[in-house]
């Protein structure tokens, strides 16, 4: 077992600083135009920190929180993804959080939570007080909170709708599956959620993950999370379509599975072929051995967009 759980840990930090990499070496995403204020919130384990785009005209916006994955930086997710240029068409607000150490407390155990040290700081009230703080400046429309999370920051968000479904009226979940913990128990009230995964995602691999050490370490298949969702949420079946392709993606399709006459929405976006990174149109290079080590990235669809296409007709009850 001591193997084992060697074996996961060094594999957590190869693949968390292949992640940072690929952030850092993304190529130039378009041009901004919306300017970043840093936040600081007083927390009882310490000083949190969050960079904050604002492109709301001084109303009532929409908040998307974007949660970096791990050995990640709130700059690094901003920078990889397309949030900012959304924020400014929608006039959005968006919360991109700092987690501690570069790593979120996601509620798995110490052998299953991959490169999290931090297992006693509470991210949950983290993302608490910042809702709270920005509904109490009057800056967000409260019935329309949603949060996003890439790999260990998807896993932060599984945990977000189980123990924070208050909160928001959507989750995202990308490149991430169900950790057993949450499939046993999952108190909080089902809100929309749409998924991103990769059949070829070697680290958060499609099929799920076997347990370690502690059995509470194992993951849900993407299907089977799918499927735990549909039942949450109160799907009758679910309906699958092939995505056209736009571009030329090293054999990667995408394909959308969604619940049917379901009381709150349900959707996976499954790459077929795709590895450990979210859909873009735009050409982001990496390294060609940081690129093998995530696989092939689908240039058919704008994963963001897609997700806020999914978002922006949802609401809190």
């Amino acid at each position: 077992m001591i193997r084992c759980r060697q074996r996961r840990a060094i594999a957590g930090i190869v693949a968390g600083s292949a992640l940072a990499a690929a952030a850092a070496m993304a190529g130039a995403p378009p041009a901004r135009t919306q300017a970043a204020t840093s936040l600081t919130y007083q927390m009882a384990g310490g000083n949190r920190t969050a960079v904050m785009v604002d492109a709301s005209q001084g109303r009532p916006a929409p908040l998307v929180i974007v949660l970096h994955g791990a050995n990640g930086t709130s700059e690094q997710v901003r920078r990889y993804l397309v949030w900012d240029e959304i924020a400014a068409r929608e006039k959005l607000i968006i919360v991109y959080p700092q987690g501690v150490g570069g790593a979120w407390n996601d509620g798995r155990p110490t052998d299953g939570r991959r490169f999290n040290p931090v297992s006693r700081v509470d991210d949950v009230a983290f993302m608490r007080r910042i809702v709270s703080e920005l509904e109490t400046q009057a800056r967000i429309d409260r019935r329309r909170v949603y949060v996003v999370g890439v790999s260990a920051g998807g896993h932060m968000v599984y945990r977000l709708v189980c123990e924070a479904g208050d909160l928001f009226a959507g989750a995202a979940p990308m490149l991430a599956t169900l950790s057993v913990v949450w499939r046993r128990s999952c108190p909080g009230q089902p809100l929309p959620v749409v998924m991103v995964n990769g059949t070829q995602d070697r680290i958060a691999p499609w099929e799920g993950q076997p347990a370690g050490a502690d059995p509470d370490g194992a993951l849900l298949s993407a299907q089977d999370t799918f499927a735990f969702f549909r039942a949450r949420n109160g799907c009758a079946s679910y309906g699958e379509r092939a995505l056209p392709e736009q571009a030329a993606s090293g054999g990667s399709r995408v394909s959308i599975l969604d619940g049917t006459i379901c009381r709150r929405a349900v959707r996976l976006y499954r790459v077929n072929g795709g590895g450990h990174h979210t859909p873009t149109r735009s050409e982001r290079r990496m390294r060609p051995a940081i690129g093998a080590m995530l696989g092939l990235q689908n240039h058919d669809v704008e994963a963001d967009e897609e997700v806020w296409i999914f978002f922006s007709d949802k609401t809190r009850p």
